[in-house]
């Protein structure tokens, strides 16, 4: 992921640990391990910074007539406002994510596949297909927290969220166009399949749940 992102969200990450108190926490759910620093600012509102992702899926599968194995990561840092508008522990989240999420779709060789219906042999022959999230994007969510905000120690949390985005996609050839009649349209065609699959993806669920310790 390009550097000018992550900075922009590591840049508000650090102001968090610029005061005194607080309270870190850990989970996991998705998009993976989940390590963050919270500072309450007021009864109603905390500023939270945290790192999520580690998750990675290397699969075979078939889109359209072609068969692929893919490899896919995730991995972000954001920024988040919690409020809170009882004191029950329930919050509302608004912030920023700079994420590193994408993955890489590569043909497998062999004969019996077709591309926009047309029967091709891919032995020896690259198409590979890359999927990236934006770099930068909003997120809403909400959450709960067991301890309320004057208590010290240990505590539960739940967090649940959107990322609101859209993938970029981008292909690469070597030997494909040109083979059994197949033109560029024809691939493009393919890579459409791929991109009208991903898109669907383009709200990111975000899930975490794990535990607090407040001092």
């Amino acid at each position: 992921m390009k550097f000018k992102s992550f900075a922009l969200a590591s840049a508000l990450f650090a102001t968090a640990f610029t005061v005194h108190a607080g309270e870190v926490y850990v989970g996991a759910g998705f998009p993976g391990l989940t390590l963050g620093y919270s500072h309450t600012l007021s009864p109603t509102v905390k500023l939270r910074g945290e790192y999520a992702g580690g998750l990675s899926l290397n699969k075979d599968g078939k889109t359209g007539g072609v068969n692929y194995n893919a490899k896919i990561k995730t991995n972000r840092v954001g920024a988040f406002a919690d409020w809170f508008p009882t004191s029950t522990g329930f919050h509302l989240t608004g912030g920023i994510t700079a994420s590193d999420i994408g993955g890489n779709f590569t043909a497998r060789g062999g004969a019996g596949q077709t591309i926009n219906n047309k029967p091709v042999d891919l032995t020896g022959k690259e198409l590979s297909i890359s999927v990236t999230y934006p770099d930068v994007t909003p997120y809403i969510g909400m959450g709960w927290s067991s301890k309320p905000s004057n208590a010290t120690g240990w505590g539960f949390y739940g967090n649940i969220g959107l990322q609101i985005g859209k993938f970029k996609t981008n292909y690469t050839e070597n030997g494909v166009i040109g083979s059994g009649g197949i033109t560029q349209a024809d691939v493009e065609v393919e890579v459409n399949k791929v991109r009208d699959a991903v898109n669907k993806l383009s709200v990111l669920p975000s899930v975490s749940l794990g535990l607090t310790y407040r001092f």
